[in-house]
């Protein structure tokens, strides 16, 4: 199995480091002079199983499933490549896909998917830029060109996930009494190429699920930015 995985990840030019360590499963990406490998360390305690349910070797991405025998472990990953950087995002539960194109699916929220359908964008996976959104990372922005906030934007905010590096941002609003955030401006992040929004764009995070702390999870996620 482990040798079907590693063939998996060289179909999409990825190095892989496979380690038995402690007593969850992670799973993450490292850097190492330079180099930037996908790690998987297998807890001593189980037996896991991790399969490649599908590869796109031209796009750079994967979807891993991985379950125990015994402890209560299991996952769906979309592993690829974004920009300048391998990446692995937790698929979410609800969101059972078996493909590379339904694993991207699965991460908009539902406002984006909404937005895809009301302005008839078809599903472009690999497009960071649409009529519906721009994307950068994990964060989407949709479009609100008839917008107008007045004196109540913030210079200088800043998008953050938790583990993660902020995205900068030039001008951030944050409506009284709502949980919504607005953003107009560049947009910036060591990571990633910098996007300039010319209007107001509502922002909203990809439904990633979020890492458990390793004493509530057998199962645990690092993040590299």
């Amino acid at each position: 199995m482990i040798t079907e995985i590693r063939h998996a990840f060289d179909a999409i030019g990825a190095d892989l480091i496979v380690e038995t360590a402690g007593k969850v499963f992670e799973i993450d990406v490292r850097r190492d002079a330079g180099r930037e490998a996908f790690r998987l360390r297998y807890p001593w305690s189980d037996v896991i199983t991790a399969e490649a349910l599908d590869v796109k070797p031209k796009h750079r991405h994967l979807v891993l499933d991985v379950s125990g025998w015994r402890l209560p472990i299991s996952g769906r990953y979309l592993c690829g490549h974004d920009e300048q950087h391998w990446f692995v995002a937790n698929l979410p539960i609800s969101h059972r896909t078996t493909t590379v194109r339904g694993a991207m699916e699965a991460l908009k929220p539902d406002v984006v998917l909404r937005e895809q359908k009301r302005l008839g964008v078809k599903h472009r996976r690999h497009r960071r830029k649409t009529a519906a959104y721009v994307r950068q990372g994990e964060w989407f922005f949709l479009p609100r060109p008839m917008m107008h906030v007045g004196d109540h934007a913030v210079r200088n905010g800043q998008l953050v996930r938790e583990g993660g590096k902020p995205h900068r941002v030039e001008w951030l609003y944050r409506p009284e009494g709502s949980d919504e955030t607005y953003v107009r401006g560049a947009v910036s992040h060591p990571d990633h190429e910098t996007i300039r929004l010319q209007v107001w764009h509502r922002v909203v995070q990809n439904n990633e699920v979020q890492p458990a702390p390793v004493n509530e999870s057998f199962t645990r996620m690092a993040y590299l930015d």
